[in-house]
């Protein structure tokens, strides 16, 4: 098994370009692969990272393309399921003047990253495998929330560590959070956005006071705002500014930190450096195009060397 498993969710996005539509610049709709696991997944495979990613799709031309993209970037999909009695799940991308992004899920009931059941799952081999990344968006509907979270019980028994994309967004601030806390409690690294994911969750009005609620039972907390990424541990608290790039588009932005963190926790940097490299991975992929627009080894290091 891989060194680290991503397992989530892998969309097709749909690109609308309505900004550069207005401005009479002659683009079109386009396909890309997305999901924010499956992203991160594409980004480690780029880094030369030995990773697996683990979901569903359905047997249709997205999926299939999204699994062959996948294997082209080096990650082993033999845990990407391919169901032909489901549609793949699609994001409509609306992208307006300022390269801002607007999402919308079709089908909006029952997507097929979230079907994934508990057998599915027993079927994976953790054998090597040191780091499992997985995101909220997997913890709030079933099958999806709770085969997910027995699977992270026992990764966490075999002492695998364990990185969660809170990833608590607007359309589920009202749902029932029980998996999501379920999968927190067994979590080693909690990442997400201050003003997206850590308040809502906590309740709390600073991050230091948010931070704090996981610190103290030993987790490590990265916090990302459009300023910079800080780390939150029991005993320190390190902050990486974010990188000064002009910008493309701002999808997949935070899957591209999650993959360059990992990078660094694969190698056995400390979290400074891992914070690091996360800030600069960002940095590239909203420096270009799309949510996979993220760099090799070698280009991540010349960007740090030259920052």
């Amino acid at each position: 098994m891989a060194r680290v498993l991503c397992l989530g969710d892998s969309c097709a996005d749909i690109m609308i370009p309505y900004g550069d539509l207005l401005k009479g610049k002659d683009v079109s709709v386009s396909f890309q692969c997305g999901g924010a696991c499956a992203n991160s997944a594409a980004a480690l495979g780029k880094l030369k990272v030995d990773v697996a990613f683990a979901g569903k799709a359905g047997r249709d031309l997205y999926g299939l393309s999204m699994k062959k993209e996948l294997e082209e970037y080096g990650v082993y999909t033999e845990y990407f399921l391919i169901d032909e009695n489901l549609v793949s799940t699609q994001i409509l991308v609306v992208l307006n003047e300022d390269n801002e992004r607007f999402p919308f899920l079709m089908p909006k009931d029952n997507p097929s990253y979230l079907q994934i059941y508990p057998e599915e799952l027993d079927n994976i081999d953790l054998t090597g495998t040191d780091y499992i990344l997985t995101n909220g968006m997997m913890l709030f509907q079933q099958p999806a929330a709770k085969s997910i979270c027995d699977f992270l019980n026992r990764a966490h028994q075999k002492n695998i560590r364990i990185l969660l994309d809170i990833n608590y967004r607007v359309e589920t601030l009202h749902q029932d959070n029980t998996y999501l806390l379920k999968a927190v409690q067994l979590s080693d690294y909690l990442l997400g956005s201050i003003e997206d994911d850590f308040l809502p969750l906590t309740g709390k009005k600073e991050i230091k006071e948010a931070a704090e609620s996981f610190t103290t039972s030993g987790k490590v907390v990265i916090a990302r705002n459009s300023e910079g990424s800080t780390i939150y541990t029991a005993d320190e608290e390190l902050f990486c500014p974010s990188y000064e790039v002009p910008v493309a588009d701002t999808l997949g932005a935070g899957d591209a930190f999650n993959a360059g963190f990992i990078y660094g926790l694969a190698k056995g940097k400390d979290l400074e450096t891992c914070n690091r490299y996360g800030c600069a991975a960002a940095a590239i992929c909203i420096s270009g195009r799309g949510a996979r627009h993220t760099p090799n080894e070698e280009e991540l290091l010349s960007f740090i060397s030259n920052h």
